[in-house]
């Protein structure tokens, strides 16, 4: 690898992250809802499940925030519609601010409970990512749910 790319690189993405305590100095947080609208992938990695519902995080200016998500999951075509529930716990030190163009992501992490057709599944690590311009990704360790939501994240809209 050309070492002279390398340094041209990094420097150019330290500015971008902030961790831990620097996420207030952005901007300030409330909680924030809205609704989930997604297509999942099928094992085959093809589009096969429509996701709607709604979510909510809550006491994101906390050392503890929470982040619960109730949607409906059916196949492309109106078949085999059940519901799902996450609810998360956020550990305070482990989230991120990424700076994109314009928008800024905040990318929060911590374990979930998730309902599925077998009973809850506690202790999925989790990912959610909210941008600034009110997108939102919701994803689950496939590995602790065998891949039921795909090989795509949960995506959806905050409401603004």
């Amino acid at each position: 690898m050309n070492k002279q790319i390398l340094f041209t690189v990094i420097p150019a993405l330290v500015p971008c992250l902030l961790i831990g305590s620097s996420i207030a100095s952005v901007a300030p947080l409330s909680n924030q809802s809205g609704t989930i609208s997604s297509i999942q992938n099928g094992p085959d990695g093809k589009p096969e499940w429509n996701v709607s519902g709604t979510w909510k995080f809550t006491n994101l200016s906390s050392n503890s925030p929470t982040f619960n998500a109730s949607f409906d999951m059916m196949k492309l075509d109106g078949s085999s519609k059940h519901k799902h529930t996450i609810d998360a716990t956020i550990t305070s030190a482990e989230y991120l601010i990424i700076k994109a163009g314009k928008s800024t992501i905040r990318a929060y992490s911590g374990t979930a409970t998730i309902s599925m057709k077998e009973g809850p599944v506690s202790d999925v690590p989790i990912v959610i990512r909210v941008s600034s311009d009110g997108n939102i990704s919701i994803i689950p360790d496939p590995t602790k749910i065998q891949s039921h939501f795909g090989n795509t994240p949960i995506e959806g809209k905050a409401n603004m």
